[in-house]
C-alpha cells in the first residue's frame, strides 16, 4: 500500500494541533509539524519557534523538505503535516510554493477553518505561543486567502482538498480511514 501524506492546514491559532489530538483517537497516523522540523534544523529553543515566521522563507521551506524526509516514518499508512499554506510574518502573507508540497509527496489538502472571532480569542489565551495579532476581521481575510492558495495547490498537484470545521473530526477519520 501507498503511503499517505496529508498536509493539514489552515491559519496560525485555528486549533490544528487541537484538531489532530482528537482525530489521533480515531485514526493512527504519524503526526509531523512543520514548525518543529524547522526549528529542530535550525536548533532554535522550543520558545523561540514562532520566531522562525521572521526568518528566510525558501531556507525555512529547504529545511521542512530535509526534515521531513529524516522524519517520516516508511512504515506508517498516513503521515499527517501539520502546517500552513500561508506564512503571517506580521506584515504580510507569504504563499508557500506548491513545489513544497509536491517534494514531501502530498496526496491530500485538509483546511482547517473556524470562525475569526474564535481564532483571535484563542491566539490571545494561547500564552506559549507568539503569534502576530490581527483583528478579527484581518483573519477573516487570512483564512480566505489561506483557503484559496490550498485550493490552488491541490489543483496544480491534482490532488483533493477537503475543508473542515472542528465539529468534523469523526467525518475526517471515517474518510481516512477508508
Amino acid at each position: 500500500m501507498r503511503q499517505r501524506v496529508v498536509a493539514f492546514t489552515g491559519i496560525s491559532g485555528v486549533g490544528k494541533t487541537t484538531f489532530l489530538r482528537r482525530l489521533a483517537e480515531q485514526v493512527s497516523f504519524q503526526h509531523v509539524t512543520g514548525g518543529s522540523l524547522i526549528a529542530a534544523a535550525r536548533q532554535a529553543m522550543p520558545d523561540k519557534r514562532d520566531a522562525l515566521r521572521h526568518a528566510d522563507l525558501d531556507e525555512n521551506q529547504r529545511l521542512l523538505i530535509d526534515g521531513f524526509a529524516v522524519a517520516r516514518d516508511p512504515a506508517a499508512d498516513l503521515v499527517v503535516m501539520d502546517g500552513h499554506v500561508v506564512i503571517d510574518d506580521g506584515r504580510t502573507l507569504n504563499e508557500l510554493p506548491t513545489s513544497v508540497f509536491r517534494a514531501l509527496g502530498v496526496t491530500l489538502i485538509v483546511h482547517l477553518e473556524a470562525d475569526p472571532a474564535w481564532i483571535a480569542g484563542n491566539r490571545s489565551r494561547d500564552a506559549s505561543r507568539s503569534r502576530p495579532t490581527h483583528a478579527p476581521e484581518a483573519l477573516s481575510q487570512h483564512q480566505a486567502k489561506s483557503h484559496a492558495h490550498a485550493t490552488a495547490i491541490a489543483e496544480e498537484l491534482n490532488i483533493d482538498i477537503c475543508v473542515v470545521a472542528h465539529a468534523d473530526v469523526a467525518k475526517l477519520a471515517a474518510m481516512l480511514s477508508s
